[in-house]
C-alpha cells in the first residue's frame, strides 16, 4: 500500500528482511540471501539513519532469523537464515 514508510518505526527489521527475500525470489541468480549494510544504505533504505537500520537488523539477529557475517568496519554483512513469508 505504500503507506509504511508514514510509521514511526519504519523501517522495522522484518520490513528489511521482506524487501531482500523479494531480491531473492526476483533475481534469484544475483541475490543468495546476503545483504550488506552499504547495500540497504545507498540503495534500499536512503532516507534512513544507518543506527536505525543496525537497530532493526539487531532484532533479526536476535530472533535468529538472520547471522552476521561480516562485522569489519564498512563491510557489515548479514545472511538470511530463516525465511518467516513462507
Amino acid at each position: 500500500m505504500g503507506i509504511e514508510k508514514d510509521l514511526p518505526d519504519y523501517p522495522t527489521g522484518f520490513d528489511i528482511l521482506y524487501n531482500e527475500i523479494q531480491l531473492c525470489v526476483r533475481m534469484p541468480d544475483r541475490h543468495k540471501g546476503n545483504f550488506t549494510l552499504h547495500a540497504l544504505k545507498t540503495y534500499r533504505f536512503q532516507e534512513t539513519e544507518e543506527s536505525k537500520l543496525l537497530d532493526s537488523i539487531a532484532d533479526l539477529v536476535d530472533l535468529g532469523i538472520v547471522e552476521t557475517v561480516n562485522t569489519e568496519e564498512n563491510k557489515l554483512s548479514w545472511k538470511i537464515i530463516q525465511n518467516p513469508f513462507k
